[in-house]
């Protein structure tokens, strides 16, 4: 008998391969691609480039997030194949193959598979190695060298996960052969989705669940506080997509069956009653696949603008080649000697092109406003984030000769004057703006930030509202131990390093006064960043092609079990007398109907995050509004594109049943 099982397994395999195409297509790419995260992982190669250490641990945080997508991926596709051959093993049952037996043949197909698929993907993946180190690099702004990272570690943890994940594959088809009697098994691949209960009370939770988790998303104000909202809201929008596809689309259906004027056509009848027995079938797998576009959009978007972000999230924090920025409680007195010592410092290092801009300014936060009232803290020195959670924005204030070094542009002001540029703030422009109870007429209203590229603007990172003021005298707002010197250093000679020297310097001049000194060198900076943004976008691709495979994958299957139900459909649609261009044109509406539904979810889903996303993103560093909504757009629209080809691929295993 163990030869016949082994023999029964392999020609199982080649019988039923239309199933296990798409099965084994998927294993193989989503073994090539957690081969390849563990391997740059622990490639002995990283360490050498500058950022490596964190694109390692960046890079190892994307391995459990793919484990957890290959588990997910191959359970579903497994759970997929198993329904669709039940009626095969349970006619294997009932010819006399004990359950015992059945045991023994699954195994060797399950082992055969895993064996060849897994197989083939470490050979992709070992293929492939060399090139995705070389790309990594490239994204990390590094010399693009090719080097094996092949180690036998990295085989041997690929295997390990791979084989957890088959035992549970086997470990749930083992309980569904013990569990189902031969006349169970023949008759589950037609069973369907059972008749749902509670379909009001579920689609009233789902809509409640899905309204809350909106209503977080556009609401949050912080970027800080995004990051738990946003978990929390994406495990609402998932149990509220689940709810709405299963219990929602019936009861949407139902309500349309009970209006006789709509019902009562025979395409209405025909359509209407089709689909509700389509969502009770397909509800999950729909859902599913809803969810997997969002988690796509949403991973591409996201890792892309962080990415390409990244030059205006350097120039806002580091506007020069080497800055310094000098908090303290005094004036402008030593700011001329601060100022010429970083010049001394700066020629003793042998540099004789450095081009240097010096700015005063005061920061503070928005504790309270109401209307054109506004309550400015006069005692802060730094925003942390216990400051940062209490706040309601930033508040910048320059004088206007500082204005005019800035920009280059001539303004006059009377004392009680004030130009004013706000973001993400509703002030009324045709109302004076009062600061802790001193009114002040507003001349101008800014359209642009005159700070980008000229100081530090590291507040902005903190809070999304904020306003920066030009006054004639900044004193009069009466802030306190918030006053800011900043020296930016602009030279074509980035390699010499002054930051200890500076901080020597400028700590020489001021004496025993208290004050903060930050010195920062671009270039550094610039690369350890660019080590971890490439190294964010490398795993963002990587988990959309995962999320996209499953999307495919899901859809495919959808494709081929809907075939073999309306192949039956079409016989009885003739039968009663329609046509076959009418009974067609009717398939097709129910096909387009239920094929874009989720597609439409997942665009709601990404409009509904995009504020939450754009939060998010500004914590590391993307802070362009518009890049994000071009990006936004861009990969919906090219989403829609690939999700229309892969519907008219997977329609041709469909039309090929049907035409059976």
């Amino acid at each position: 008998m163990f030869k016949l099982t082994n023999k029964l397994a392999l020609s199982n395999l080649v019988k039923n391969r239309s199933l296990y195409y798409p099965f084994a297509l998927a294993t193989i790419v989503a073994t090539a691609i957690l081969y390849s995260f563990v391997s740059l992982a622990y490639s002995p190669n990283l360490e050498s480039t500058y950022g490596g250490s964190a694109a390692r641990t960046t890079l190892q945080f994307g391995i459990w997030v793919i484990q957890i997508a290959v588990l997910i991926l191959v359970t579903y596709a497994n759970s997929f194949v198993m329904k669709n051959r039940s009626k095969e093993l349970g006619v294997y049952s009932i010819l006399g193959m004990e359950k015992h037996q059945l045991l023994l043949m699954t195994f060797f197909e399950l082992f055969y598979f895993a064996l060849v698929t897994v197989g083939l993907g470490l050979v992709l993946g070992l293929l492939l190695d060399k090139i995705l180190f070389a790309v990594l690099l490239k994204f990390m702004g590094m010399k693009v060298v090719i080097a094996s990272t092949f180690q036998w570690l990295n085989v041997f943890i690929v295997l390990a996960s791979l084989g957890l994940a088959f035992a549970l594959i086997l470990f749930l088809n083992s309980t569904r052969i013990l569990r189902y009697s031969s006349l169970h098994l023949m008759r589950e691949k037609k069973a369907g989705e059972k008749k749902g209960r509670f379909l009001g009370l579920q689609t009233f939770l789902g809509l409640g669940l899905l309204a809350m988790a909106y209503d977080i998303a556009l609401t949050v104000e912080k970027p800080v506080a995004a990051i738990l909202n946003f978990f929390i809201a994406v495990l609402m929008v998932v149990l509220a997509t689940y709810l709405l596809f299963n219990a929602g689309t019936i009861t949407l259906l139902q309500f349309l069956k009970k209006r006789k004027r709509y019902y009562y056509k025979t395409q209405n009848f025909i359509s209407v009653s089709n689909l509700i027995s389509r969502m009770r079938k397909n509800a999950a797998g729909l859902a599913t696949i809803s969810i997997l576009s969002t988690m796509l959009l949403v991973t591409l978007v996201g890792s892309l603008n962080i990415y390409v972000g990244g030059k205006d999230y350097m120039t806002s924090l580091y506007p020069k080649d080497y800055n310094i920025s000098i908090t303290g409680e005094t004036t402008t007195d030593k700011n001329a000697a601060i100022l010429q010592a970083v010049k001394d410092v700066v020629r003793k290092k042998g540099i004789r092109n450095a081009q240097y801009e010096d700015y005063s300014y005061q920061i503070s936060t928005i504790s309270k406003i109401k209307g054109n009232q506004l309550t400015v803290s006069e005692n802060t020195k730094q925003l942390g984030i216990e400051e940062a959670q209490k706040m309601f924005g930033g508040f910048l204030i320059i004088s206007r000769q500082e204005y005019e070094k800035m920009t280059g542009r001539k303004v006059h002001l009377a004392d009680d004057e004030a130009l004013l540029y706000t973001k993400n703030l509703q002030i009324n422009q045709k109302q004076a703006l009062t600061i802790n109870g001193k009114s002040w007429k507003i001349k101008e209203y800014l359209t642009t930030d005159f700070t980008h590229g000229k100081i530090s603007t590291d507040f902005n990172f903190i809070s999304q509202k904020f306003i920066y003021m030009v006054v004639n005298q900044p004193n009069q707002i009466g802030l306190k131990e918030a006053y800011t010197y900043f020296i930016g250093i602009q030279s074509s000679d980035k390699k010499v390093k002054l930051q200890e020297s500076l901080f020597d310097a400028i700590h020489e001049q001021q004496g025993q006064e208290k004050g903060g000194v930050g010195v920062s060198e671009r270039k550094r900076i610039e690369k350890e960043y660019q080590g971890v943004t490439g190294t964010l976008l490398f795993i963002g691709i990587f988990l959309s092609v995962i999320f996209l495979l499953g999307t495919v994958l899901v859809i495919y299957y959808k494709q081929i079990s809907e075939g073999y139900e309306d192949r039956e459909g079409f016989v009885i649609l003739q039968k009663v007398g329609l046509d076959e261009k009418q009974t067609k044109a009717t398939i097709r509406k129910q096909i387009l109907t239920v094929f874009f539904l989720p597609l439409i979810f997942a665009f709601l889903h990404i409009a509904a995050a995009f504020h939450m996303l754009q939060l998010i993103v500004a914590l590391l560093g993307a802070i362009n509004v518009a890049l994000l909504i071009q990006t936004t757009i861009t990969a919906c629209g090219i989403f829609l594109l690939v999700y229309i080809l892969v519907f008219m691929l997977t329609s041709r295993s469909y039309r090929k049943i049907i035409a059976r």
